[in-house]
């Protein structure tokens, strides 16, 4: 569906976590759109048409909506299209266009056909060459003769769905991870606000540490000062004692 449909609901700034109850310290929208444009000028400098991002890191990059993140980054049942000359157009997983609206990077929202086998079972196949039908027309629409189509990381049977339709699959990795380096001054403001949290867990641990306690509930007192500031997960436990 066309995101208007959902931004002409609200046009309450979106944010997230911590940001939501408080004045982001930069302009979030700015840092979308910088964001965006970062990825089409790799995408240029690459040569590639179309870019699809199924690393859920790269999906928050490229548009910042995001669902269920960590379960996301499990299966391949949420990616993002974007074109060098055309629309993004975020694939999301079930149905909840509400999680992109005012997000003013997202052009169209659509509704995963997961290939999975934990989703599609028997359907795989089938699932997967839908999949490629709707990219192969979005290439051709708003990419013409070019058929380059840069991907970050996909399973064998869709990229043998998107191959069949005869579109030449490129590295993408490398599109989204050089586009990440270059920060704007927003993006540095950010980061700080980041890094604040991560001190703030660090800290409650600190205080939290006595005699006879667990590793397991001194780490409890990182997450939960995590999330309480906005954080989405911690990724890895690298604690001694």
């Amino acid at each position: 569906m066309p995101i208007e449909s959902v931004r002409s609901k609200s046009s309450a700034a979106r944010q997230h976590g911590a940001m939501e109850f408080s004045e982001p310290p930069g302009d979030l929208d700015g840092v979308r759109l910088y964001r965006l444009a970062r990825l089409r000028d790799e995408m240029r400098k690459a040569g590639v048409a179309g870019l699809l991002l199924f690393d859920q890191i790269n999906t928050r990059y490229a548009t910042d909506a995001t669902n269920m993140q960590v379960w996301c980054s499990h299966y391949e049942t949420r990616c993002v299209f974007v074109a060098l000359e055309g629309p993004v157009v975020l694939y999301d997983y079930a149905n909840h266009p509400h999680l992109a609206q005012d997000l003013p990077g997202v052009d169209e929202y659509r509704v995963m056909p997961s290939f999975y086998f934990f989703s599609a079972g028997s359907h795989c196949e089938a699932r997967a060459r839908k999949f490629a039908d709707e990219i192969d027309d979005l290439m051709r629409t708003y990419s013409g003769d070019d058929r380059r189509l840069g991907i970050d990381r996909l399973s064998f049977m869709p990229c043998d769905a998107l191959r069949e339709k005869g579109l030449v699959l490129c590295e993408g990795e490398g599109i989204a991870e050089r586009a990440r380096a270059v920060k704007s001054r927003d993006e540095l403001a950010l980061m700080q606000v980041s890094m604040d949290a991560c001190e703030a867990a660090c800290d409650s641990m600190r205080q939290a540490l006595e005699p006879g306690i667990t590793e397991n509930a001194l780490w409890a007192k990182m997450h939960e000062t995590n999330i309480r500031m906005g954080g989405e997960w911690v990724e890895t436990r690298l604690l001694s004692s």
